[in-house]
């Protein structure tokens, strides 16, 4: 399984990398920064000793070859899928509960790897929508603080993903104003398929840009940008008939 992604944690090391020369900062600080490795392996505090440890593994190896052999044997031990504790999962979705502002953050991993069709193919819309009618009932129920929606992915460019939502929450979609983070799946999963395989076009055009990779906006060598998007809860409750 781990062999599935070797090319997709190339990628990734090749950014940390790339990062830790232009900023001179170490690749302990890049790795963490700019990769998604740590959540990958299921470890979501970056104190964890797991972690730390892997940290100085990576810093001592040679070169990119024994940097991915090392990944690709942290990644056989960890958990087929992770999420943090503080995200509930349905499915393919997961909420967080409200923040102070009383939002609702929602999320997508594809909870089927190497699943025929892949999990926003029209074939399957009926059981992405279950889960969302589930998890919005979830919301309904627990969450009664809740006043907004909110959500950050590259996915939001994609109509096959936007189609499960209210239109209104789709329609919001921007690209936002500040920096953006590059520690989990929101700008990294476009890069594969739903097999976990590495898409060529994706990659080819990542690696050119690395070439001139802008060392402040990173997140601008990937072919999609991650959009912000929001909506009333209520919106959610109607479409789902919650």
């Amino acid at each position: 399984m781990a062999e599935r992604f070797a090319d997709y944690f190339d990628l990734q090391l090749r950014l940390a990398t790339a990062m830790a020369e232009r900023r001179e900062i170490p690749l302990r600080q890049t790795l963490d920064l700019y990769t998604n490795l740590r959540r990958r392996f299921g470890l979501f505090e970056p104190d964890d000793p797991s972690w730390l440890a892997f940290q100085d593994e990576i810093e001592a190896a040679p070169d990119e070859t024994e940097r991915l052999a090392l990944t690709l044997a942290r990644h056989r031990q960890a958990p087929a899928i992770s999420r943090p504790a503080y995200q509930v999962p349905f499915g393919c979705f997961a909420c967080e509960p409200p923040n102070e502002d009383g939002a609702a953050r929602i999320h997508f991993m594809n909870a089927d790897v190497g699943a025929e069709p892949g999990p926003l193919s029209v074939a399957r819309r009926g059981e992405r929508l279950a889960e969302l009618a589930e998890m919005f009932g979830f919301i309904r129920r627990e969450y009664p603080a809740a006043g907004q929606v909110i959500g950050g992915s590259w996915l939001y460019n994609l109509e096959a993903y936007r189609r499960l939502f209210p239109a209104e929450y789709g329609d919001s979609r921007r690209v936002p104003d500040g920096p953006v983070r590059l520690a989990g799946t929101s700008t990294w999963g476009q890069m594969v398929d739903h097999r976990g395989l590495v898409k060529p076009d994706a990659r080819a055009s990542f690696l050119a840009s690395l070439e001139t990779l802008d060392a402040e906006r990173p997140w601008l060598a990937f072919p999609l940008r991650a959009m912000a998007t929001s909506a009333p809860v209520e919106a959610f409750f109607d479409f789902y008939r919650v």
